[in-house]
């Protein structure tokens, strides 16, 4: 069994002028602690790893909290923010979910 290893955990300063470049986004909002996050974090790995032209960010919800309380009013983690080529957020979810249901998620909305 090969192990899957998480997304590396990027700041919101750093990546926040990729969302509305033309490419859809996402970004996942976690906690180093959450056994959820760390989980959804490797699904989303799995998939950068498939399919390297997406983009989909790790956000430490703790180190950027301001950005995740203020700016996205997240109350509950792992929470994933999915924004279309133009910007504007098109999708939310809270939790975690198999990577089976993600792909119909990025077929949905324009990922694949």
């Amino acid at each position: 069994m090969t192990s899957k290893k998480p997304l590396p955990i990027v700041s919101y300063e750093s990546i926040k002028e990729n969302i509305g470049n033309g490419k859809p986004t996402i970004l996942a909002f976690g906690m180093s602690h959450c056994y959820s996050c760390l989980a959804m974090s490797k699904v989303f790995a799995e998939v950068l790893q498939a399919h390297p032209e997406y983009q989909i960010y790790s956000i430490d919800s703790q180190k950027d909290r301001l950005i995740a309380r203020d700016t996205y009013k997240l109350k509950e983690m792992p929470t994933q923010i999915f924004f279309n080529a133009e910007g504007e957020e098109v999708f939310r979810h809270i939790g975690a979910y198999k990577k089976a249901v993600l792909d119909i998620i990025l077929k949905k909305w324009g990922f694949v």
